[in-house]
């Protein structure tokens, strides 16, 4: 295993394969792991992915895999943002992570880079010669320009693309015994409204996954489409008046455990 050390909460490295290296890393102070490496690679490396899972147990390092497919730009471009995601929510529970894939010469590096660049303010040559000059690698950089571009042409066009990461929670406060239903972009284009359920009192609840983007939405309540004046509304292109919600990185969200983002009347 080789790795080197990029911030105070940031390493990067190549995959880990003995529990000597998951003692190692324990040693010094590293407590998740995001692994990019694919099935196939360990098992062309003859690593026992098992043994390496219960060796990060035993010393209470959470393992996170993602895999990205090995020398695919067009793979790694389109997972890098949700891969920067989860890195992102470990460092705001305060893990010191290592970011690794096989070599540990492009997929996380890439990863690393591509957080420095979007989550820092930090230019993409500033980024990619900062980590290249700390640890030996070959980073696919057009990838992560091609993934920043993404992005904008995303938000700019509204779409909503890629795994949903987000659990919304949209509340309605209205009267007992309303019949209320949610409808909006995320609900086959407005043609498949939601039940919300009753949680008591004036109180009704949707919970919803969705990806990061901008939606549109409203409540059917007692069949009269309505929408919620204690939210945030805006006006459509026909004029219409919705509620709108634009899920993105400020919602906390653990990997593989969503939290609640909460919206409502």
């Amino acid at each position: 295993m080789r790795y080197s050390k990029i911030t105070e909460q940031i390493y990067v490295g190549s995959c880990i394969q003995t529990e000597a290296d998951v003692e190692t890393l324990s040693n010094a102070g590293v407590t998740a792991i995001l692994n990019f490496q694919s099935g196939i690679e360990a098992e062309n490396w003859q690593i026992n992915f098992n043994s390496i899972k219960e060796s990060c147990e035993k010393f209470k390092i959470l393992i996170i895999n993602y895999p990205i497919r090995d020398a695919d730009s067009s793979d790694l471009r389109k997972k890098l943002p949700f891969c920067v995601g989860l890195l992102l929510r470990l460092l705001k529970k305060s893990h010191r992570v290592l970011v690794t894939c096989t070599t540990g010469f492009d997929r996380s590096p890439v990863c690393v880079i591509a957080y420095l660049h979007w989550m820092t303010d930090t230019s993409l040559h500033a980024a990619y010669n900062f980590v290249t000059g700390l640890h030996l690698c070959r980073p696919d950089r057009p990838a992560i320009a091609w993934a920043t571009w993404d992005l904008i042409a995303m938000v700019e066009s509204g779409r909503h693309d890629g795994p949903a990461t987000h659990a919304v929670t949209f509340v309605w406060n209205g009267s007992e015994g309303e019949d209320v239903c949610l409808v909006g972009d995320f609900t086959g284009n407005w043609k498949e409204p939601m039940k919300a359920n009753h949680k008591g009192g004036p109180r009704y609840e949707v919970e919803v996954r969705l990806p990061q983007g901008k939606y549109y939405y409203k409540y059917i309540v007692n069949g009269q489409w309505r929408h919620s004046t204690a939210s945030p509304t805006e006006r459509d292109e026909r004029g219409n008046i919705n509620n709108v919600i634009v899920v993105g990185d400020t919602a906390s969200v653990r990997p593989f455990i969503l939290q609640q983002k909460k919206v409502g009347l």
